[in-house]
């Protein structure tokens, strides 16, 4: 099944959820909707190469130049096969060069307290309690 709603590419949920990072944790910095192969060097796996070449992440968080975090956000296009094995290959993209990823459900940052968003994205921007063995969460 195919999205028929064309999605802008950078979104007010990143636009947001960047805001909240550069006013609560100042020493970091964010890009948003950066190519995926200016941020990773280029992988061995021949399946990855695909999505590290064509391949972008909506908002890349990074301390002293190394990418720590990357945080996506979407809707009803990330349950597609196509899109769902793209968030997959982009995650072990990630996970091969020790980066955090974070999938999101648009409009979770407004259902959270504060205190729990501050929380769930101070697991992946510091790195303490991981989610899981490969430091990613899919909140959908």
């Amino acid at each position: 099944m195919k999205t028929t709603i064309p999605r802008e590419i950078i979104t007010a949920e990143i636009k947001q959820i960047e805001k909240y990072i550069n006013n609560t944790w100042k020493h970091f910095a964010t890009h948003k909707e950066i190519k995926l192969k200016k941020v990773f060097p280029e992988p061995e796996n021949v399946g990855l190469k695909h999505i590290w070449k064509y391949g972008s992440a909506d908002l890349v968080v990074s301390k002293d130049n190394k990418p720590i975090c990357i945080i996506e956000t979407g809707g009803g296009h990330h349950f597609e096969e196509h899109q769902s094995l793209n968030d997959r290959r982009k995650w072990k993209l990630a996970e091969q060069n020790n980066v955090r990823c974070l999938t999101m459900m648009n409009g979770l940052m407004q259902r959270l307290s504060k205190r729990k968003w501050r929380s769930l994205l101070g697991r992946f921007l510091f790195g303490y309690n991981n989610v899981d063995n490969r430091n990613r969460l899919r909140l959908f």
